[in-house]
């Protein structure tokens, strides 16, 4: 396995593409390669295509991960792929659908195989959607697939129509089921329908137990042997038993409410109202109550009239705290939820004489910080998930958490994977008898965090 590649695929690199060949060569429908950050996914993604020769490839992954592909067919193939992709570059859909059939068109002409890479979001929303469901394509892959686990979604449900005109379909994920076992449907509606069929209401009924709340819940699972083979079946898995990594270790620091933030923290939990000297706070629902419960355990809340107020300061006096612990040039990435938590983690950098950058939905200083700029970054974790490599630091501290756990593994990932040298610390900052404990706990037991919590605290969404 070496002609037409610059790399050396790893051991599990080569029975993982050997595993997906057989069955594209037995006359299967797709494959599923579900391995963990750093195994190399995009690598075997590339090497399977230089071995099968494909010559039209759409690729298909999160907006931030568009730029990956590139670079990935350059480093690991000897053979010329016109490689494109489509990101934010240009002005709409409609403007990376052109650039699509005008690269195809030069590929073709040109007599080399075409990639073209496109976000999720761009992909199925017309009139590239009309065009890519046209095409005949050899391969097409879903980069991070767990993103599409909703049977409901536009993502989910073009991928399933998308599958129909691919000659063969290719997974990827280092979480495959980052909620429960059910996400997998989604999944295999793209990869190979005939393995669960295409009605998740009967997919659901012979795999879960359903009960609860006017018994739309899912309160257990059935037939998971029946489930597991079948999932096996075309997917090839791997975890970090095959890489080469440090160890790693997880720590826990808590602090708690000061009398005024706890007292409207009860009073949220209990009414799902509370008042604080600048104003009113209050919850509609049990999922928007959750997420003002965990405001203020960062230390800051919204007021009904639009007012942020800082009405604690116990977590940003840990994270001082274990800042002032750690020398003040090493690398350390903070992770955060809110805009707020990142506002007080650049204030705590900066007090305590650390410059600090930030990767997420309103800036981008990754590339700075990889740089060395500066030796904190903090990190919206749904910004820093995916496509990111942050092995520059060796700390990572969670001041809040998310409520997905896919988003939640990928950020470890993100820590400890191949380029990583150094033991890996993971520090976690908790208010006690808090919402933040209870996350933790359901992200420690993989359960769905949102269900996880609210059935705790006795509500529902």
């Amino acid at each position: 396995m070496t002609s037409g590649l610059r790399t050396t695929p790893w051991r599990h690199q080569r029975q993982a593409v050997a595993f997906v060949r057989e069955l594209y060569r037995c006359g299967k429908r797709g494959a599923m390669i579900a391995a963990v950050m750093g195994t190399g996914k995009s690598a075997m993604t590339v090497y399977l295509s230089v071995e099968e020769g494909f010559q039209l490839i759409l690729i298909l992954c999160p907006l931030r991960v568009v730029q990956v592909w590139r670079p990935q067919f350059e480093m690991h193939s000897a053979l010329p792929f016109l490689v494109v992709p489509l990101n934010d570059d240009f002005a709409s859909v409609r403007a990376k659908r052109a650039e699509a059939e005008r690269q195809i068109g030069l590929a073709k002409a040109r007599g080399v195989p075409a990639v073209i890479v496109i976000n999720y979001d761009s992909a199925w929303r017309a009139p590239f959607s009309d065009w890519a469901l046209r095409q005949k394509w050899d391969l097409v892959v879903a980069d991070e697939i767990h993103r599409c686990k909703a049977p409901g979604g536009k993502a989910s449900r073009f991928l399933a129509r998308l599958g129909k005109v691919a000659r063969f379909r290719l997974g990827l994920s280092g979480t495959p089921m980052p909620h429960s076992p059910l996400d997998v449907y989604g999944y295999f509606r793209f990869l190979d329908p005939s393995i669960f069929g295409w009605s998740f209401h009967h997919f659901r009924q012979h795999f879960a137990v359903m009960g609860g709340f006017q018994n739309h819940q899912v309160v257990a699972y059935s037939n998971l042997d029946e489930l597991n083979r079948k999932f096996y079946s075309i997917t090839f898995a791997c975890g970090k038993d095959v890489l080469d990594l440090p160890p790693e270790v997880h720590i826990t620091y808590t602090c708690q409410l000061d009398s005024e933030a706890r007292k409207a923290y009860r009073s949220l939990e209990r009414d799902l109202i509370a008042e604080i000297h600048a104003g009113e706070v209050t919850a509609a629902n049990a999922l928007v109550k959750m997420l003002r419960l965990q405001q203020i355990t960062g230390g800051y809340i919204r007021t009904d009239d639009g007012h942020d107020v800082q009405i604690d300061s116990a977590k940003m006096n840990l994270l001082r705290d274990v800042l002032e612990d750690i020398a003040p040039d090493e690398p350390v990435v903070v992770f955060c939820r809110f805009h707020k938590d990142l506002d007080a983690v650049n204030r705590v950098a900066d007090e305590t004489g650390r410059r600090s950058l930030e990767l997420s939905g309103r800036m981008d200083d990754l590339k700075r910080w990889l740089a060395g700029e500066a030796p904190v970054l903090a990190v919206q974790i749904d910004s820093g998930g995916v496509g990111v490599d942050l092995t520059r630091a060796r700390y990572a501290i969670y001041y809040s958490l998310g409520f997905s756990l896919g988003s939640y593994e990928q950020s470890l990932a993100r820590i400890h994977r191949p380029g990583q040298t150094r033991p890996v610390e993971y520090i976690h900052l908790l208010v006690e008898a808090t919402v933040d404990e209870k996350v933790m706990a359901a992200l420690a037991r993989r359960s769905d965090v949102v269900n996880s919590v609210l059935q705790q605290m006795g509500g529902r969404p």
